[in-house]
């Protein structure tokens, strides 16, 4: 993969030079403003690259090749070499098999001291460490493919002419649009609602309420009760989102009154995280390494108001299945980043099979544009219940609404007037 820079005087003109110079095939990698000019990184001749990762760049028979599969097996080689977990059998990670049955844990600690992470069996942490590593190379695979979609639906869907152009006035709202991330086809929309209005602040305001009304939300933290699994992707904020629930629940019901359960997390580290994080919301931590102990565990909490477990931020969709079996009840919560991408919300984000009760936000910040969560709640059925800002568990979750996330961002947009 070659990386090529593009200098222009707006995002229009910088398009039709990277495919002027480059073709349809390129992808843009990042877009941003760059001495009052436009700069587009653009990734070129993946096919090209790939072969000659290969080693087979020098026979007769090969040709420059555009399908995503050359790609996909290049990058495989380079992150697993030759031990590429796909080309073994599927390992058995099941935490109901094989792993020792203990007894409930006190506050903190476990009842059985020599059992804990570093005494897990070494296959089990290699076996973890390699469907992590699966998921990130198909969340970058998964990346690539919606640039290259992106891009090739901006060809497609000019919104800034034809059918879709606007007024001048109103222009610096459609190119604010496009330099904050804006997806082509929420953008679309967006050019819609703004050529029926003549003036910013009309604009601003029915393309909020299009939204919202777009959004479903529900309110959680009055309501909050029983057990709730908290799920998400491995830096989504998950953990720290459990703690900040922890704490305010303990000033709802006492301290006494809600407890945290780190479930399964097998990561170097994860269990010092989590007892840290449940001593500065004020609850009762523990930690459940497999769903016997968990059965024990919450048979123990069963007079606890809240139970809250924090999921593995690895094999989501197992990890949950596996809970909801023995919790059909508890209600399943997904951690997404304000600034995640396209491609890692539809990872879980819509995933039909896990049905999510409800989806909270973290780092959503200032300067953060949470575009594809936008566009993707809109087009499901999923609810937005709770948002937080700072990485810290000072930092409470407040409610969050449509509408509320989109003033949120519109309030935000980079819009110049010449």
């Amino acid at each position: 993969m070659e990386l090529q820079r593009v200098l222009a005087h707006d995002t229009r003109k910088a398009m039709e030079k990277v495919y002027e110079l480059y073709g349809e095939d390129a992808m843009v990698v990042s877009n941003k403003k760059a001495h009052n000019q436009t700069e587009l990184i653009v990734a070129i001749d993946l096919a090209t690259q790939a072969m000659d990762a290969l080693g087979e760049s020098n026979t007769e028979t090969t040709a420059v090749q555009t399908s995503a599969s050359s790609f996909d097996a290049v990058l495989d080689s380079h992150v697993f070499g030759d031990n590429n977990p796909k080309a073994l059998p599927a390992a058995k990670i099941s935490p109901i098999t094989g792993a020792p049955r203990v007894k409930p844990f006190e506050q903190g600690i476990e009842i059985n001291p020599n059992f804990s992470a570093n005494s897990q069996p070494v296959a089990e942490k290699e076996d973890s460490q390699d469907i992590r590593a699966l998921e990130i190379v198909d969340m970058v695979k998964q990346e690539l493919a919606n640039m290259r979609k992106e891009f090739k639906l901006s060809q497609q869907v000019d919104a800034w002419s034809g059918t879709l152009s606007v007024s001048d006035e109103m222009r610096p709202l459609i190119e604010a649009f496009n330099e904050t991330g804006m997806p082509v086809a929420l953008r679309a929309l967006m050019t819609d609602i703004i050529n029926k209005h003549t003036d910013m602040i009309s604009a601003l305001t029915e393309i909020a309420a299009f939204i919202g009304d777009g959004i479903r939300h529900v309110d959680l933290l009055d309501t909050m009760s029983g057990v709730h699994l908290i799920a998400g992707s491995s830096g989504s904020g998950k953990t720290l989102m459990a703690g900040r629930l922890c704490k305010q629940m303990a000033l709802q019901y006492g301290d006494q009154q809600v407890a945290m359960i780190s479930y399964n997390d097998t990561r170097f580290g994860a269990w010092n995280q989590s007892q840290l994080i449940g001593t500065q919301a004020g609850v009762d931590t523990f930690r459940a390494t497999n769903i016997h102990t968990l059965e024990q565990l919450l048979s123990e909490l069963d007079s606890r108001s809240v139970v809250i477990i924090d999921t593995p931020g690895v094999n989501v969709e197992q990890n949950v299945k596996e809970l909801m079996q023995l919790l059909p009840h508890a209600q399943k919560h997904l951690v997404v980043a304000a600034d995640a991408s396209e491609a890692s919300l539809k990872r879980h984000l819509l995933n039909r099979v896990l049905a999510w009760d409800s989806v909270m936000l973290s780092r959503l910040e200032t300067q953060i544009y949470p575009w594809p969560v936008i566009n993707a709640l809109m087009g499901s059925e999923l609810t937005l219940s709770v948002a937080s800002a700072e990485p810290s568990i000072v930092d409470l979750a407040t409610p969050i609404s449509g509408i509320g996330l989109a003033q949120h961002t519109l309030t935000q947009l980079p819009i110049h007037f010449v």
